[in-house]
């Protein structure tokens, strides 16, 4: 990379582009972002307009070949990430896209492999690696504080946070429901934590018992996501909703360890249910990713011990703040200085789990993952 400024392009101009990806890139020093597209050109000229962004399309390739940026950011639904992730890459751009990266295993691989023989970096938006509080987690785990991990329980439930934003509510864009928008970010947080493990047979169901339904109930748009503002909170037609509000699976992996997994949208739950354990057999670690809150349990000499660590407020003091320490590291990468911090194999590992959860939903019975 030259000396020059790095140019960043956005394609899909939602929620998590102009809360997240554009001001984290705005922030960093010698990135210029020349454009932005969506296929609603109105959305497109919106964002362009509040961020003060030259240039406006409604069409990727056009963007491509018009502003051959270094970086593209994608930030559109999950159906729509192959063609263009791939069409960045062809075009010589790096790539920073969304998480999941597809819905297909089978198109993550190709990407892989378009990327390889591009010579690209491409950096899947696993953001939760980049909070503080699992930052510090995973330096326990390298460390060798919980000694051989063996049980792990992952819960992320939303009590009414269905996005009524975008088309999370909707199978033929977003592939899938709450398993793809926070399931695999619980998923993948778990897996990097417990050193990646091979997930070898999987045993889940998935519901959807309240996002079909009209409740007319007051609700706010940070409850479905969109932590900073920015998004519709207008009510979505329940007669639409076709993908799951609550999903539950178990997980073996191929050195023996097990994790329960629990995601939803929508449940008559407690508002604050949730977080994540590991079980080790030198110690525990137990926290909630929705706050700086951290404890590992151990023992000392005689006496049963939690260590509570001072966890540091993020700075940036915004709700996604990952984005911009993602950001950061996406660059020293691109660089050359440092390695791309999630890897194709924990990608793969956690796409064909949840194509194996589905399945097995489906056909009510464990699915041994080949």
């Amino acid at each position: 990379m030259s000396d020059s400024k790095l140019k960043v392009a956005v394609v899909g101009c939602g929620m998590i582009a102009n809360s997240a990806h554009i001001p984290a890139w705005q922030t960093q020093k010698d990135v210029e972002i020349t454009g932005v597209m969506d296929a609603m050109r109105d959305r497109a000229e919106s964002t362009a307009c509040k961020h003060g962004i030259a240039g406006v399309y409604d069409d990727v390739d056009r963007m491509l070949k018009e502003l051959s940026p270094d970086v593209v950011s994608i930030c559109t639904p999950a159906g729509f990430h192959k063609d263009q992730v791939i069409a960045a890459l062809r075009s010589g751009a790096h790539v920073f896209c969304e998480k999941p990266l597809t819905i297909s295993s089978v198109d993550a691989e190709e990407i892989f492999r378009v990327a390889e023989e591009s010579k690209r970096q491409i950096l899947v938006g696993q953001s939760m690696r980049f909070y503080n509080q699992i930052s510090a987690a995973k330096e326990f785990v390298t460390d060798g504080q919980l000694g051989d991990m063996y049980c792990a329980d992952v819960a992320r439930l939303r009590r009414r946070g269905i996005p009524t934003y975008g088309t999370f509510h909707i199978k033929e864009l977003s592939g899938g429901g709450v398993l793809y928008d926070l399931g695999v970010h619980m998923l993948d947080t778990v897996l990097w934590l417990m050193g990646n493990p091979r997930v070898v047979a999987v045993s889940g169901t998935t519901y959807a018992k309240i996002g079909t339904r009209n409740e007319g109930l007051i609700t706010s748009s940070k409850e479905s996501g969109a932590f900073a503002g920015g998004a519709s909170n207008k009510s979505y037609d329940g007669n639409k909703f076709d993908v799951e509000d609550f999903a539950a699976a178990f997980l073996r992996l191929e050195n023996g360890a097990t994790i329960n997994l629990k995601v939803c949208w929508a449940a008559n739950i407690p508002d604050s249910a949730g977080g994540i354990m590991i079980m080790g057999t030198e110690g525990g670690l137990s926290f909630d990713p929705r706050v700086l809150d951290l404890r590992l349990i151990r023992n000392m000499g005689r006496y049963q011990v939690d260590v509570t660590p001072k966890i540091m407020p993020p700075e940036p003091d915004h709700p996604f703040y990952a984005h911009w320490n993602e950001v950061a590291h996406f660059i020293r990468v691109i660089k050359g200085e440092e390695e791309v911090c999630v890897k194709k194999e924990e990608v793969l590992n956690v796409i064909r789990s949840l194509e194996a959860i589905y399945r097995s939903a489906e056909e009510g019975c464990e699915v041994r993952i080949s």
